[in-house]
């Protein structure tokens, strides 16, 4: 049976919450790959996950909730730089080596997603990241929670940092729907009378989902946001170009509410 990438949650301002849960619930057959490190994080995590990015202040203000502890403009103090080295040394050994336990603390970040417990996501995607920064996932981790938080130019550094690190191409359509998902809400931010700026973003945001798309054409998610994305710039005959290809390859179905705004700007096409 083909696999279907593992797609990020569309950025807050698309789709009610209610649609997001079943999103999340719709998918959380993706994370099945993972059993096995997941079943090994059971062992290790109550020893280990203390060590790393420890705090005791808001979550809004635990600096494990920042991308990268806010490296490099908040220094890493002496001891907690001691609990990194202790964490990546235990979380090697467990897994075998640095990469294999980047990966699983990955997996369990994207748990979190699921659940819709951002704090939580990010935190472990921080200790994703502490154990191999080359490991193009945290980025993309980072990436999605900062577009959920509506930080669209952080999200999109991050993104692009994972293109540039992301070395398996079935992930990488997915990626790059999220990079192009960046890019637009990015545009749609920016104020009407900036239209070079807005152009810029959304050739961007083009580029993306085409690349994606170029990548897998089966894979309806790029199609369904690129739609959404088409009728954001008045594109409204590639909109329905690219509804008709999601349906085809059997995406979500696009809201209603989203139908009919594009219907109102512009008849179905037979």
């Amino acid at each position: 049976m083909k696999q279907t990438p593992n797609p990020s949650i569309e950025w807050i301002s698309r789709i009610k919450p209610r649609e997001a849960a079943h999103f999340r619930r719709s998918h959380k057959r993706e994370f099945m790959s993972h059993r096995i490190a997941q079943s090994l994080l059971a062992f290790t995590a109550l020893g280990l996950m203390a060590l790393s990015g420890c705090a005791s202040a808001p979550a809004e203000k635990r600096i494990d909730n920042i991308p990268m502890y806010g490296q490099p403009a908040i220094p890493r103090p002496d001891f907690l730089k001691q609990a990194d080295e202790d964490f990546i040394k235990q979380a090697s050994e467990g897994f075998g080596n640095r990469e294999a336990a980047s990966k699983a603390w990955f997996a369990q970040a994207e748990q979190f997603v699921a659940k819709d417990d951002l704090d939580f996501a990010m935190r472990r995607y921080n200790q994703s990241w502490l154990l191999n920064p080359n490991n193009y996932q945290p980025y993309w981790g980072f990436g999605r929670v900062m577009l959920q938080r509506g930080k669209f130019e952080e999200a999109i550094q991050y993104l692009e940092k994972s293109k540039q690190l992301a070395d398996d191409p079935f992930q990488k359509t997915a990626l790059l729907s999220d990079l192009g998902s960046a890019y637009s809400a990015q545009a749609e931010s920016t104020p009407m009378e900036k239209v070079q700026d807005r152009a810029r973003l959304f050739s961007l945001a083009n580029q993306n989902f085409s690349e994606s798309t170029a990548l897998d054409p089966t894979y309806g998610n790029s199609w369904r946001r690129w739609a959404m994305s088409s009728y954001e710039q008045g594109n409204y005959a590639g909109a329905w170009e690219k509804v008709k290809k999601a349906r085809v390859q059997n995406a979500r179905p696009l809201p209603p509410t989203f139908l009919h705004a594009l219907e109102q700007k512009l008849p179905e096409p037979n």
